[in-house]
């Protein structure tokens, strides 16, 4: 059957009450889009979590063969031997739980070429956090209550991306970091391999107080290798021309002294902040780099914390737990927390990942406010362009057989 014949279903996850769970569980119950003896498959990151806990538990591979790890593989990969080991299958329909996250502008293009074919003869049913994404030949929507489809068939209508806004000045530092260096991080010809893999050729970068960079480059380009050698989580700094905060990596610095002068940002750090930390406590905390607040705070160490929970729109939830925060909530809280000790740079990686397009220009728009602030540092890494971001600095790492080279774009810094 034709894929313009053949019904395909697409759903925002921003707009209804959908769970990692519920998707799970619409493999199996009886809905209105499934016929008798039919069966699905779930596409989504949380199945791909599944195996690589069986790998790192077991080290049973499913995914992959003989020696190869599903760890040692990109996002792009991982996602591909997934689709591939679920199209084995044979499956009468595919639940496809936002495809294209984490995936560059290449991959996400091939992917949606492959969906096209396979919808010819399979059902799709798509959720999706951003417009943008959504797949043309899914033309229909249903209305989604606890887990079950309701009333009728609707033509599907995606909502248009969010304009974005501007908010006001960041608050001022409680304290200031003495003797931090004009040049933040300086890579001079620096290369990298993994075994007999090369993953970075000759990599030359400057960062400098206030200056913002995006980080771009396809999936397994290097940019998470070129992140952990900045962190100080990676071994391959040492013995190279890399300078951290004006010293020379391995010359005496711990991991733990470079970390105090990063605020680092990714989707999944919001895991680690499961208790009942309210909002407040919890951008407080960022002051003494804790999970929560464990000590009696100073009454300006509050007023500051205040005027963050201000900045960010979420007054009227100071006090609410961070749990039970919506997504992009926890995004700019995170974001608040890093900052309040204004340290010299940032990094964000992916963080408007999974948001919808209302989320992701919160998160913009915070972003450009302390991009015009020329107090800290940030490196953004995202594979989505997003609308109104004000970066001049790009680094773009482009693969190769040698490692991954690299251009600067934008005026020099």
């Amino acid at each position: 059957m034709n894929a313009s014949l053949k019904k395909h279903y697409a759903f925002n996850r921003t707009q209804i009450n959908v769970k990692d769970k519920d998707l799970e569980a619409l493999l199996k119950a009886p809905w209105l889009l499934r016929e008798a003896g039919e069966k699905g498959v779930l596409f989504s990151e949380r199945r791909i979590a599944y195996y690589l806990d069986l790998e790192h538990r077991l080290d049973k591979r499913i995914l992959t063969t003989g020696a190869e790890r599903l760890s040692n593989k990109s996002t792009g990969e991982r996602k591909q031997l997934l689709l591939n080991y679920q199209l084995s299958q044979q499956p009468d329909f595919l639940i496809l739980d936002r495809p294209f996250d984490g995936l560059d502008v290449k991959t996400v293009s091939l992917l949606k070429e492959q969906l096209a074919l396979l919808a010819n003869h399979i059902t799709i049913i798509q959720f999706y956090t951003r417009a943008a994404d959504v797949l043309p030949f899914c033309k229909y929507s249903l209305d989604y209550k606890n887990g079950v489809f309701i009333k009728t068939e609707k033509i599907l209508v995606p909502a248009e991306t969010t304009s974005i806004t501007r908010v006001s000045k960041i608050p001022e530092a409680l304290t200031s970091l003495e003797a931090v260096p004009e040049v933040l991080v300086s890579f001079r010809d620096v290369s990298v391999s993994f075994g007999e893999k090369p993953v970075l050729n000759k990599i030359s970068w400057e960062i400098k107080k206030g200056s913002c960079w995006q980080l771009t480059g396809p999936n397994g380009s290097g940019k998470t290798t070129l992140l952990a050698m900045i962190t100080g989580d990676s071994t391959k700094g040492y013995g190279k021309e890399l300078v951290l905060f004006g010293s020379k990596k391995g010359s005496g610095e711990s991991v733990w002294e470079i970390k105090q002068k990063i605020g680092y940002i990714t989707p999944a750090l919001t895991e680690r902040f499961d208790g009942m930390h309210t909002v407040l406590d919890m951008i407080t905390g960022g002051l003494y780099d804790s999970v929560g607040l464990y000590r009696k705070p100073t009454s300006l160490e509050r007023k500051i914390a205040r005027e963050w929970v201000t900045l960010i729109g979420l007054s009227a939830k100071a006090e609410h737990p961070f749990r039970t925060l919506a997504e992009v909530e926890k995004r700019l809280v995170l974001i608040a927390r890093a900052m309040i000790k204004h340290p010299p740079l940032l990094i964000l990686d992916e963080p408007t990942s999974a948001l919808g397009d209302h989320g992701a220009a919160l998160v913009i728009a915070l972003i450009n406010t302390l991009s015009n602030s020329k107090e800290t540092a940030i490196i953004y890494v995202s594979h989505r362009e997003e609308k109104g971001l004000e970066f001049e600095h790009t680094i773009e790492l482009i693969p190769s057989a040698s490692g991954s080279n690299f251009l600067l774009h934008g005026r020099e810094p």
